[in-house]
């Protein structure tokens, strides 16, 4: 069986101008933890995860952290982020958009692939949701729910 058997076709996208306070609406709103990124002419520039909006809240990057805990003067104790005792002001929400904090090094499967291909990819990169490209357009988007759909139909298990 092929992606394009059991993708989902009609994908909810984001702009890489959308706000952070239209992105947190859209992921509360769809019930999503991956969004792509799309142009205007549908090409795909970006993923978008929940976990990307936490980074917002971060105040220095994962790699300078562990850097910095290296150091042996400074005696830094590796520490949870508490996002929610964070200092959030309203202006976060329409200043930090999306090509802000979207990753753009992400993996993609092709219409006309194998699902155990599209699976294999999936566990490969430890991800849920593979964004279907097509001639750097997105095509749709595969789950592993419905890779798993795909298999229980064609053997019967549901219809």
């Amino acid at each position: 069986m092929k992606v394009k058997d059991c993708m989902t076709k009609e994908v909810v996208t984001v702009k890489r101008s959308t706000t952070l306070s239209q992105l947190i609406k859209t992921f509360q709103k769809y019930n999503f933890h991956t969004l792509p990124v799309v142009e205007a002419d549908n090409a795909l520039v970006g993923i978008i995860n929940f976990e990307d909006i936490l980074k917002v809240f971060q105040p220095y990057s994962e790699d300078l952290s562990k850097m910095l805990m290296t150091v042996p003067f400074l005696e830094m104790e590796p520490k949870e982020e508490d996002f929610l005792g964070a200092d959030i002001s309203s202006e976060m929400g329409i200043l930090v958009v999306v090509d802000d904090i979207m990753n753009t090094h992400f993996v993609t499967a092709e219409p006309e692939i194998d699902i155990n291909k599209a699976r294999s990819l999936m566990k490969l990169h430890s991800i849920a949701r593979l964004p279907v490209v097509e001639e750097g357009k997105l095509a749709g988007m595969i789950s592993l729910f419905d890779i798993i759909l795909a298999v229980f139909r064609e053997r019967g298990v549901i219809k």
